[in-house]
């Protein structure tokens, strides 16, 4: 038999053993009398943490947004519809201190365009306008919590016309932006341990001295891996010193992340980006 029959053969058993299996999966033939729900929970402990944000399904909910398609600069109304194993649609997502059921997290994939939006309640899901400032491919995140569980479930939007992806800033511990400068002290960040990253917030050399609440907090803070966009979203300790944002979180893997941090101040919703490297 020629070396070229032999490839084709090889490829078709192993096509047919793929199929074999997946038929076994369909019909319910599994070695394991584990309920599935188990089975996955037990893999996801051998694992570790799951990272969020990197696949459209979780936790018996899937996310669909239309349309996938919108044009740099000119507002578009997007609709989210979550859908449960059966196909229903999922709007009792839960309602908690001051903040809106569903967050909608828009960010280009090379980490340079950011937006954070609050879609509402329309029908049998979920509608927010929303305008792309760039072309590119963005990630969307639907960011809620159902039943007391986080959430967070990830698509791609494109913006078609002319990319060029940006390299993402050096690591650096201070930034400014509308007049504001805005220092980070996070010490030596590690992979898997907790760190307090804080915020100091100044104006004309001085500390801002109140925040006004945003979404029932003094700040939020996004946290979006630079390698796979894995995604984490934090709220601010209660006891941070005047003039500072603090948060507690916990980075999962080596590498380098952009930190996308949001307070409001004088009437208006200030977003500041960093970039921070986590070591192993």
């Amino acid at each position: 038999m020629s070396l070229v029959r032999l490839l084709l053969f090889a490829v078709a058993l192993a096509a047919i053993g793929g199929a074999a299996a997946l038929a076994g999966r369909a019909s319910g033939l599994d070695v394991s009398d584990e309920p599935a729900g188990d089975a996955m929970a037990h893999a996801e402990e051998a694992a570790g943490p799951v990272a969020a944000g990197l696949s459209d399904s979780a936790s018996g909910l899937r996310l669909r947004i239309a349309p996938a398609t919108l044009r740099a600069g000119v507002p578009g109304r997007l609709r989210l519809t979550l859908t449960d194993v059966r196909g229903g649609a999922v709007t009792d997502l839960d309602e908690e201190h001051g903040e809106p059921p569903l967050h909608l997290i828009l960010v280009r994939r090379d980490l340079t365009g950011y937006l954070h939006l609050h879609p509402e309640r329309s029908g049998d899901g979920f509608a927010v306008e929303a305008t792309l400032p760039q072309a590119g491919v963005w990630r969307a995140y639907a960011d809620f919590e159902r039943d007391g569980e986080k959430v967070v479930l990830g698509r791609d939007l494109v913006v078609p016309g002319p990319f060029e992806p940006q390299e993402l800033p050096a690591p650096a511990h201070t930034a400014a932006t509308d007049g504001y400068e805005i220092e980070l002290d996070a010490g030596q960040l590690r992979a898997g341990a907790e760190a307090t990253l804080a915020f100091r917030v100044e104006r004309g050399s001085r500390p801002v001295e109140r925040f006004q609440p945003y979404l029932g907090a003094e700040g939020h803070l996004v946290a979006i891996r630079a390698d796979d966009l894995a995604y984490l979203h934090v709220h601010p300790r209660d006891d941070a010193a005047p003039g500072t944002v603090a948060f507690d979180a916990e980075l999962a893997e080596p590498g380098r992340y952009a930190l996308f941090l949001q307070f409001r101040h004088d009437g208006a919703v200030r977003t500041v980006p960093f970039t921070v490297e986590v070591a192993p």
